[in-house]
Parts: C-alpha cells; structure tokens; sequence
C-alpha cells in the first residue's frame, strides 16, 4: 500500500460536527484577512494565536487561528487554524527537508521528521513577537482548563492542527479529536509511527478530496506520510481539461459537498453546484473512485520534466 492510499471503506462523519469545524477552519481564514467570521453554531469566538511566517531571511508575525468555546458546554473548545492566504501558496509554504519535531513537555520514539516549512511555523519566533504559536496555543490550555477539545484546520492549517495534535497528545494528555481538511502530508516514516502510536485512529480524520494536489505533497521522493483515518471526496471543475487547482482545493467546495453527502447513507453526493473560487464554473460531485489515491504531486514533476526536455530540443 502506498503511503497515502486509502481503504474503500470510509469512516462515517458526525455531520454538524465537521460542518462547525469546517465553519470554524474558514472563520480563522476570515480573521486573517481582516473580515468578519461566522463561529460555529452553539460556539463563540474567546481567543486567537499568530505564527511566524518567514520569507527567505525575514519574515512577519501573522494571524494563524482561533478558539471556540462551545456555548452549552463551556469545557469544550475548538482550536482551528488557517492555510495559507492563497490556498495554493502551499506548494511553495512546504520546505519539504525534514526536522526533528520536538515536544513541549516529555518525549517520544521515534523522533518524528517533519516539513522544516510547517515546523518554523508551528515554532518559530520573530521581529516582537514574544511567543511561538505552539507557546501561545499552551498557554491557552493553561487559561482554558478544557476538557474536551477539537483540533482543525485546512490546507497548511490542517498541517499545522496536526503538529499541535501530536504535542498535545503528548505534553499535556487530554481528549481531542483532530478533524482536518485537505491536508499535504507533514511528516515522514518516523513521524507516522509517532503519531500512529500516539493518537488513535479514530482520533485523528482527514477530510479531503480526490482530485486535490495538496494531499499528495510533497511528491514521492521524499517519503512523506499521511497520518489519521481518510474520508474522501471527488469533485472537479466540469467541461474542463485544465485541473483548476484552486477549485479542487477551495474548502468553500468541500464544504459544499459535506453538506450534501454526509446525511446520506453512504455518505457521499452525485450532484452540481457553482465553484466558490470563480463563479462562471460548474462543480461536479461524484462518489470517490475505488481506487488508491494518484500521486499528483509525482504527476506533476513528471510533466514539467516533460516540457524542461522539450524546451531543451527547441
């Protein structure tokens, strides 16, 4: 089995739950952006984090996520965290050489190898900040006491949900479940097995779709591994032979198809709705093949191997 295959048999979502994370993974997109956000029905917004975005050799502080508290049951929270500005910008935010990921508090074998790109996020300092994200999300803990909390994200964001899954799973045991969406694979070998042997199975969930590149980064050869139980979707651009990345990618999509599938019975949706990313397009739902995931991110090299050859020859 390759490293990001999945089975045919799906697990079956609790639909107002990955709704509201879905929610709340877009809200945390909106307050980066400066726009009013919607929080999840039955939760209210009561803190946020930044992280530090490095570019080449500077950088910025940046908005990176926010916390819920769920309203009737004030021990349970959200912690979602944002993707990149432009959703595709993550085939340039991944620095596919691996690092040690180290825990806040105790430690685990193996070491987990992770992306140095979502790593620096997740742990880096700098210019006034007073804090790395993972030292603000901890301290949030300490002020919050939850009992219960949900981990989410999308694109880089679901990366960066996952990094913080692991190292609360083992700084500071407490329930959770990690919920995130289109996720590129953040870790090697190594990184698997931690997190495997950490966090159950049914603990972790990756929502994604089949006809995304993202899941499939970084491409092969660098061994890279997905973490967490699979629930696929498949949905595309329709009439058209360019992939629309963006389309494929849009959490806005996604969400859309979640909303139809998951009350069904399987929870899946054959239908039609207007692209969020560019209106003048038609997205069509499909059940997910029953085949193993495509390596797009392999495909794609191989296609600009292709025309660096055929420039080559001109």
């Amino acid at each position: 089995m390759s490293p990001n295959s999945v089975s045919n048999a799906q697990p079956e979502l609790d639909p107002a739950l990955t709704i509201a994370l879905a929610i709340a993974s877009k809200a945390a997109y909106d307050y980066y952006q400066g726009l009013p956000f919607t929080s999840p029905d039955g939760y209210q917004q009561v803190g946020e984090w930044t992280g530090w975005d490095s570019i080449l050799f500077s950088g910025s502080e940046e908005k990176y996520g926010l916390a819920f508290q769920a309203i009737d049951d004030p021990g349970t929270y959200i912690f979602a965290f944002r993707g990149t500005d432009s959703d595709m910008d993550a085939y340039e935010d991944v620095h596919f050489i691996p690092t040690d990921f180290v825990a806040t508090k105790g430690s685990i074998s193996p070491t987990p190898r992770v992306s140095s790109g979502f790593y620096g996020i997740y742990d880096g300092v700098g210019g006034s900040m007073s804090q790395s994200m993972r030292q603000q999300l901890f301290a949030l803990l300490e002020q919050y006491a939850p009992n219960y909390v949900y981990v989410t994200g999308h694109s880089l964001g679901a990366a960066l949900s996952q990094l913080f899954s692991l190292d609360l799973a083992i700084s500071q045991p407490l329930s959770s479940l990690n919920l995130n969406f289109s996720s590129p694979m953040v870790g090697t070998e190594d990184w698997q097995t931690a997190y495997e042997q950490t966090i159950a199975d049914s603990a972790s969930l990756r929502v994604y779709n089949y006809w995304d590149y993202v899941p499939s980064l970084p491409p092969s050869q660098f061994d890279y591994r997905a973490v967490g139980t699979g629930f696929r979707t498949a949905f595309y651009v329709a009439g058209e032979w360019f992939p629309h990345l963006l389309s494929r990618h849009s959490l806005v999509n996604l969400t859309t198809v979640l909303s139809n599938a998951l009350p069904n019975n399987p929870q899946q949706w054959a239908g039609q709705f207007p692209d969020y990313v560019d209106a003048s397009l038609t997205m069509i739902s499909t059940f997910p093949p029953a085949s193993a995931d495509v390596q797009w991110a392999d495909q794609m090299q191989q296609h600009m191997a292709l025309e660096t050859s055929l420039k080559a020859a001109s």
